[in-house]
């Protein structure tokens, strides 16, 4: 990330998030779906039950990050920064996947560096999973 594109970053960051979030949202719907014609006793019950369970936990862990995203673009904005976001979550073009690998190739340097444990750890574990979901985005 250059000083000449602040603009660029939050925006593409919630744009990701936001994309993230309606894909695992459809996946949850899907997920649920089949889980509901399941007969009870039937060992996928559990199985997809889990399954929904662990991406319901990412989805909060998204939710969040969306949130925090959201608030710093209207800090952005309120103060007239020049990070500030110009255009709306649908308008902002998603990244390149090129780019998405070397933000993620970047963010794993990093994690093999941090203290296990530690809450830069935590946060780059989920920047991982958020560029993780991000690039599988751009792979439809």
């Amino acid at each position: 990330m250059t000083d000449d594109h602040p603009v660029r970053e939050t925006a593409q960051a919630l744009r990701a998030v936001s994309d993230s979030l309606l894909d695992d949202i459809d996946e949850l719907a899907r997920l649920e779906t089949t889980k509901r014609e399941l007969r009870p006793g039937d060992p996928a019950l559990v199985e997809v039950s889990e399954q929904i369970e662990r991406l319901a936990a990412r989805v909060l862990g998204l939710t969040i990050e969306e949130r925090v995203l959201s608030e710093q673009a209207d800090v952005e904005v309120t103060v007239e920064g020049p990070a500030a976001p110009l255009q709306t979550i649908e308008a902002t073009k998603p990244r390149s996947p090129r780019v998405i690998l070397e933000a993620w190739r970047d963010a794993e340097r990093r994690a093999s560096t941090a203290q296990p444990g530690s809450a830069d750890a935590a946060a780059i574990a989920t920047e991982i999973e958020r560029l993780r979901a991000e690039y599988r985005a751009t792979r439809g």
